[in-house]
């Protein structure tokens, strides 16, 4: 258990993350420094999944709050969305806070119920936001 990330097609657009019990503040804040330089130095626009369908519940050790300020922070230029999959209640109350304190963290932030509905949003905001550049290009 704890956190991995992969990968979810040949062309690195979308990086998914898993958080599966147990897992700790430690391990999710070395997934940022480790996924963050991934998704930068891809050079192209990209998207992050965060799959909670299988967190149960936070580490008491970790400032919630603090740990998504750092992450919106890291977050590269080249990200256009990153979706939170099965978040549970306490998951959304702290992105509903970080969306408030953060307009960036508003345009990005998007939440679906399964991995499917994730992949269909981001390739849909994909198109939308690029396949005109790639149309033009052509």
């Amino acid at each position: 258990m704890g956190i991995r990330h992969e990968w979810a097609d040949e062309e690195q657009i979308v990086m998914n993350i898993y958080i599966e019990f147990p897992w700790t503040w430690e391990e999710f804040n070395h997934m940022i420094t480790v996924v963050m330089p991934i998704v930068r130095d891809t050079n192209h626009p990209c998207a992050t999944t965060v799959n909670c369908s299988q967190l149960r519940r936070f580490p008491k050790d970790g400032n919630v709050l603090q740990t998504l300020l750092n992450v919106e922070k890291a977050l590269p230029e080249n990200v256009f969305a990153s979706v939170v999959i099965a978040a549970p209640y306490m998951v959304s109350m702290f992105m509903n806070m970080l969306m408030k304190l953060r307009p960036r963290a508003k345009r990005l932030a998007l939440f679906t119920q399964t991995a499917e509905e994730a992949q269909d949003i981001i390739y849909a905001r994909y198109h939308e936001l690029y396949s005109a550049n790639t149309d033009q290009a052509s």
